[in-house]
This record gives C-alpha cells, structure tokens and sequence, in this order.
C-alpha cells in the first residue's frame, strides 16, 4: 500500500509539473539564446503560428541615439533585414506619425509590407519607449505585395548608471499569406537576431563619428 501511495504521489508530481512547464512555455518569455551579448526569447504568439519575440542588448550609447536611429525610416534599409524601402507617410504630431515598410520576401514567397503607426514617449528618468502598431487600411495596397495586417511593437531604450543603454525590443506580428510553420518559428528568433546584430553596428558606427 506505501509502495502504490508512493507511486501515485511520484506521477501526480510529475503531471502537475508538466503542466506547469507547459504553461510556463505558453504564456512567458522562453530563452531561446544569446549571442554577441543579445539574448533572445520567444513566446506563442498573439495571431497565427508566428511565435511572439523579445531581443535584450545593452549598447555603449544613449537612448537619444537609438531613438535617432529608430525613427530614421529612410535609412532602415540598412539595418533592418530584408527591407525594401521604407518612409513616413504621414505625421500626426510631433511625437506621433505613420510609417510605410516594405519587405523582401525568398522566392516563391510574395513580398509584404506593413503600414504603423508610430508613437514615441519619454519618462522622467530618462527611458525612451517606442510603440508601433499597425495600421493596414491607411493606404491602399500595392500588386503583388501582401499586407502584414496584425502588428505590434514596443521599443524600450534605458539609460544605466554606468553610461550605457540597455535597448529592449518586443515584436508580434500575423504575416499573412500562409506561410509554412517551420518558416515563421525560424523567423521569430533569427529575424530579431539579425536585426539587433545590425543596429550594434549602426549605434557602434554613430559612437566612433561622434566621438571623432
């Protein structure tokens, strides 16, 4: 009898523990990994199969800088992977405007683009936040291009007591079209990788020009 009671106590451990891993997996922030000093989660997403991203680095520059970078849309074709073109479009106020982004997509894949609405804030400790959201019946659609209809993103720039700045990004998006799962799982931690690794090298390129 001690035997079976010690049994049924090992297995109902064990479910209750699968459980609360399986509900850990879908509703927080899953370490996916790090590289170069940026650390990247994944999570389910809010929309479709496309899982739900949070990259982390920590950059020798100011929130200043990066909203500089952030809110310069005709350069994101340097930075940002397989962008296009992109542009404001439209400015509301002066902390709040609509930007359009065009995105490469691998053959066969029709390319996409997103239409956001951007907004952009300041506390007073210094924290910069960025929010996007989508906005997809702004402008008309262009041929052949399909628009990315469910967007959002928050951009979180804070100063440290050392100088530097840890820049914080949270992504989810629905991109449409049917893309197959393996595609978009891969997507959600090699795209906000990339992406990172890229501003790295932009805010690093900004830090020597201003310091010659």
């Amino acid at each position: 009898m001690k035997g079976y009671t010690r049994i049924s106590l090992i297995v109902f451990a064990f479910i209750t523990l699968s459980a609360f891993r399986q509900q850990h997996t879908v509703n927080e922030w899953v370490y996916e990994q790090e590289k170069k000093g940026i650390r990247i989660f994944t999570k389910k997403g809010k929309w479709g199969n496309f899982r739900d991203s949070k990259a982390i680095m920590v950059l020798n520059t100011t929130p200043e800088e990066m909203l500089k970078l952030l809110i310069d849309f005709d350069n994101y074709h340097t930075w940002l992977p397989r962008c296009k073109k992109a542009r404001i479009i439209a400015r509301i106020s002066e902390n709040e405007f609509i930007a359009h982004i065009v995105f490469n997509a691998p053959w066969p894949i029709a390319d996409r683009d997103c239409v956001i609405r951007v907004k952009t804030e300041k506390d007073s400790n210094g924290v910069i936040i960025i929010r996007e959201t989508s906005e997809p019946k702004y402008i008309a659609s262009e041929d052949g291009v399909v628009r990315i209809q469910q967007m959002t993103a928050t951009w979180k720039f804070t100063p440290t007591a050392n100088g530097t700045t840890e820049v914080m990004n949270e992504y989810a998006s629905n991109p449409g079209g049917g893309l197959p799962d393996w595609m978009t799982n891969t997507q959600s931690v090699e795209t906000p990788l990339a992406t990172f690794e890229n501003l790295k090298s932009r805010a690093s390129s900004n830090t020597v020009l201003k310091g010659n």
